[in-house]
């Protein structure tokens, strides 16, 4: 990821971080959102933080929140094992 961001140079990096800034609030969709629905992030992330996972699943009936120890950004890659093990618990 890292190699990634160096190869596309610090003009794409700015201009994703604006497009995220200007991207619309969310927060009216999540609450329309009327089925079990799993939240799953690290915690260590610090680009999306715990605490807004936190947020989004306030919004939704009904929600898990799943967070994956010793894991941030990409808990899929970082910790693989604890990853299928929640989304196991999950589905069951």
């Amino acid at each position: 990821m890292v190699d990634m961001a160096l190869s596309l140079g610090p003009e794409v990096f700015v201009r994703q971080s604006c497009a995220l800034q200007k991207r619309r609030d969310q927060q009216s969709m999540l609450r329309n959102i009327k089925c079990p629905t799993l939240i799953l992030c690290g915690a260590q992330d610090q680009i999306a933080q715990p605490k807004r996972h936190e947020f989004m699943a306030e919004f939704i009936e009904p929600a898990e929140l799943v967070v994956i120890g010793n894991a941030g950004h990409r808990p899929t890659l970082e910790q693989p094992e604890a990853t299928i093990a929640a989304l196991r618990a999950w589905l069951d």
